[in-house]
């Protein structure tokens, strides 16, 4: 099978197979880079530290493969948490995770808005989210690791609701011009999108092109990675 450098294999579905597995599997579909999420029984890290990340890198290396894109699960932390405790755990794992992937030689964080708590009013939750993310830019500036914000699943779909804002391709782009961090960046996912309804993510808003796709075990959905031109769109 051809070699792909376009698709890169995620990992997320595979949380019930060891890694092994997964990186054969991931071979076999002739792929060579990856969506990595640091989730057990593949990687732990926590808001402390994380696995030493040795083991991982020489199995990636035997594997053929790197990891392109780092994807932590947010788990109980949230970036749109208030100060306190939770907001002080979501700093120290999103900071452990920035450190992991400048260890796998990774440029690429995806994050989301999932976790928010939906008693407080949005506006609340995105000034929440502005400071956390203003803070975390700087980690990740210093380790040479870009930011990209992903939309999270809303109200459309109550079932799976992550959180009430940052949803759509309008409330990202209002937060990377409110933030304007050269770092920071967003990520496409079609399944959101669809979710919404949302048919804002045309070009000449304000990130650049289309870089990868990404598919996971079913084929679930895609996603791609803009970066952050500089400017927005009116």
């Amino acid at each position: 099978m051809a070699v792909s450098t376009r698709l890169l294999g995620s990992n997320g579905q595979y949380s019930r197979y060891p890694l092994a597995f997964f990186l054969d599997e991931m071979r076999r579909l002739g792929l060579r880079s990856l969506d990595f999420v640091p989730q057990v029984p593949h990687f732990f890290c926590g808001y402390r530290d994380h696995d030493d990340p040795a083991g991982l890198k020489t199995a990636l290396a035997r594997a053929g493969l790197r990891v392109a894109v780092l994807t932590p699960p947010s788990y109980r932390c949230s970036i749109t948490a208030p100060a306190g405790e939770q907001r002080a755990a979501t700093l120290g794992y999103y900071k452990s995770c920035i450190q992991l992937a400048a260890e796998l030689g990774c440029d690429r964080l995806v994050l989301d808005a999932a976790g928010a708590c939906w008693d407080l009013k949005v506006e609340q939750l995105r000034e929440h989210a502005a400071d956390t993310l203003c803070i975390l830019c700087d980690a990740a500036e210093a380790a040479g690791v870009g930011l990209l914000l992903a939309p999270a699943m809303g109200a459309e779909t109550p079932l799976i609701a992550e959180a009430p804002v940052l949803n759509t391709a309008r409330e990202l782009e209002a937060m990377l011009h409110r933030l304007r961090r050269p770092g920071l960046g967003v990520c496409l996912d079609t399944n959101v999108m669809s979710a919404c309804g949302d048919t804002g993510w045309g070009t000449g808003r304000g990130w650049c092109g289309c870089a990868t796709a990404i598919t996971t075990a079913g084929g679930l959905g895609a996603k791609g990675y803009f970066p952050w031109s500089g400017t927005c769109a009116s």
